[in-house]
């Protein structure tokens, strides 16, 4: 049976739901972002180290299988940095603080630089706020020490919500 509207005419069919319009990527980003994004991309592959000191890498980014496991692959969505008592974390290009926050008992950054978010993770403490403008080398935080004298840093680096590997990234 048709519907009808109240002067006994057929009543119009329903409108289809209007599909969102697509965001562009990239679309919400200030001039400034765009300029970062730019000058972030140039210098790929020079970008500080983000931590103190003398380091070594302990686990790089990527899938990896564990030792003496049949079958068994984790994935490291960064890498570990380890380094020696004192360790801080620093910024690795200037940006802005955009979460402070604490997990499984350590205190992480994440700092945007246009697209781009780099995480700091595995810190004692934190010198930095949420909304605070910070320059390549700044120093953010004390890397945790697990006891046995070592620190490791666990780093991120992502555009938007991809993964990089941060290691294409950062200078040796």
């Amino acid at each position: 049976a048709a519907r009808k509207n109240a002067g006994g005419k057929p009543a119009p069919a329903p409108k289809a739901a209007s599909k969102p319009t697509p965001v562009k990527p990239d679309t919400w980003l200030t001039a400034e972002d765009r300029q970062m994004n730019g000058t972030f991309e140039q210098i790929r592959g020079r970008l500080p180290v983000p931590i103190t000191g003398q380091y070594m890498i302990g686990n790089h980014f990527g899938t990896y299988t564990v030792p003496g496991l049949k079958n068994v692959q984790l994935e490291n969505k960064g890498t570990n940095y380890v380094g020696r008592p004192g360790a801080r974390a620093r910024s690795i290009f200037a940006g802005e603080v955009t979460a402070v926050f604490q997990f499984g008992g350590s205190r992480n950054v994440l700092i945007r630089h246009g697209s781009y978010i780099s995480v700091y993770c595995n810190l004692s403490s934190v010198t930095v706020a949420k909304g605070q403008k910070v320059n390549a080398k700044d120093i953010i935080g004390t890397v945790a020490d697990d006891g046995s004298g070592r620190c490791v840093l666990h780093f991120q680096l992502r555009k938007e919500t991809a993964k990089l590997n941060p290691e294409s990234w950062i200078g040796r």
